[in-house]
């Protein structure tokens, strides 16, 4: 028969996820930063003027699956640290503490800061949609590769 842990030990356990949620917000934005270093190499080669045929395929094909994969890898970090708010969150309100993990909009609304409109979408969105218009651009110079 399970017991329940003693407050020290849901202490140390809250300490764990808010240090793993930490971790896992900083992976959630390096993820872009490294897939648009590797973007810009692979579209100075699609689209340089004396890049071959193949060189032009290759490096549009590959734009498309690091685009896939930066993607997936981005959602798969940004669910993590979903659940881990969410967890800790429901921490804080048993507890009775001050809630700290929210998202920003709702921190924003509770302390009346207004978000200008251009901050209003959910940054991981705006980079969903700007690497999968890199995979797009990668798919479109894979095709000019093959028909040219």
């Amino acid at each position: 028969m399970a017991t329940q842990p003693s407050s020290d030990e849901r202490l140390v356990m809250y300490q764990v996820v808010a240090a793993r949620h930490a971790s896992l917000d900083q992976m959630v934005w390096q993820v872009p930063g490294i897939a648009l270093t590797a973007q810009a190499f692979l579209m100075t080669i699609g689209l340089g003027p004396g890049s071959g045929q193949l060189a032009r395929l290759g490096s549009g094909l590959l734009s498309v699956v690091v685009a896939f994969m930066s993607v997936e890898l981005l959602m798969r970090h940004r669910l993590s640290a979903i659940a881990d708010a969410v967890w800790l969150e429901r921490f804080e309100r048993e507890q009775g503490w001050e809630v700290l993990h929210r998202p920003l909009n709702d921190r924003c609304a509770q302390l009346g800061v207004p978000m200008p409109r251009v901050a209003r979408p959910r940054a991981y969105s705006v980079w969903i949609a700007g690497l999968s218009a890199f995979g797009l651009v990668g798919a479109g110079i894979a095709s000019n590769a093959l028909v040219g």
